[in-house]
């Protein structure tokens, strides 16, 4: 079992080097400063006190704007860190606690929650044989108290028209990523020209064009050669990849190694 809590300050000019996913559930809480995320097809801008939970397998991608300083706290932990709490109270609660991306912690327990992350921060330092079982504790306290703050209804932040022309274009390519979809076909989708939309595509998700669309054809054939015996060019081809050699040279790009070698390691052969 696995669990990370870090603390860091960004400046506004830092971005995501790239975007990507993951198979742990992370948590982002923002202390100070004001940042976007975009996580799977939907952009969310995030102030102080808001809680950004991420389930296995979202891609996104964070950029820092307006504020000088961005300070942040991210806490990541695996599936199985979960079990204690999910046999006491099942999984529907988990599945609750991340239906939603974004939560906004109201001002008055703000002091409540960041002491949560206060204690687990001292716990993570290994203070004794105690410490594991204490930080498992005050992450799952973190967790019941976030799953009470979704009930508190918050107004929706206002997208710009440019904006929610970009999510509705991100969500046709997240959902039909296996078409031969071209950027010029996406781009009459929203009425703009390619050029013009590619900037602005760019600009709401920190995501360009083309890598978007790679990362979610990767992200759908990673699981694909883990749980099938399909073979690698019938994985290309379902993914949306034309040509075998190309989606050999996209997946090692991302995932670090070849499909057959990520499948072996996996000990799938």
């Amino acid at each position: 079992m696995e669990f990370v809590i870090s603390r860091t300050k960004r400046s506004y000019e830092f971005n995501m080097a790239k975007s990507h996913w993951h198979p742990n559930y992370e948590l982002f809480y923002l202390v100070s400063g004001q940042c976007r995320i975009f996580i799977n097809h939907t952009l969310y801008y995030i102030e102080p006190g808001d809680m950004i939970v991420i389930a296995p397998g979202e891609i996104h991608r964070t950029t820092y704007h307006s504020s000088p300083v961005n300070e942040r706290i991210t806490l990541s932990f695996d599936r199985e860190y979960l079990d204690p709490m999910t046999e006491l109270c099942g999984s529907q609660m988990i599945d609750y606690l991340f239906r939603n991306s974004k939560i906004r912690i109201p001002h008055g327990r703000r002091a409540y929650a960041e002491e949560l992350i206060r204690k687990m921060e001292y716990e993570a330092t290994g203070q004794d044989g105690y410490s594991r079982i204490m930080m498992q504790s005050y992450l799952y306290e973190l967790l019941v108290f976030l799953s009470r703050c979704q009930e508190v209804k918050t107004e929706p932040v206002k997208l710009e028209v440019a904006e929610e022309a970009v999510e509705e274009a991100a969500a046709y390519i997240y959902h039909h990523y296996a078409s031969q979809i071209t950027l010029e076909e996406v781009a009459e989708r929203t009425h703009m020209s390619p050029a013009y939309f590619s900037r602005k595509f760019k600009a709401v998700t920190g995501f360009g064009y083309k890598e978007y669309l790679t990362n979610i054809r990767i992200r759908e054939a990673s699981g694909l050669l883990l749980n099938t015996s399909k073979s690698i060019t019938e994985i290309a081809v379902e993914c949306g990849f034309g040509d075998g050699n190309y989606f050999g040279d996209a997946f090692k790009k991302i995932k670090g190694v070849p499909p057959r070698v990520f499948r072996k390691m996996q000990g799938i052969v």
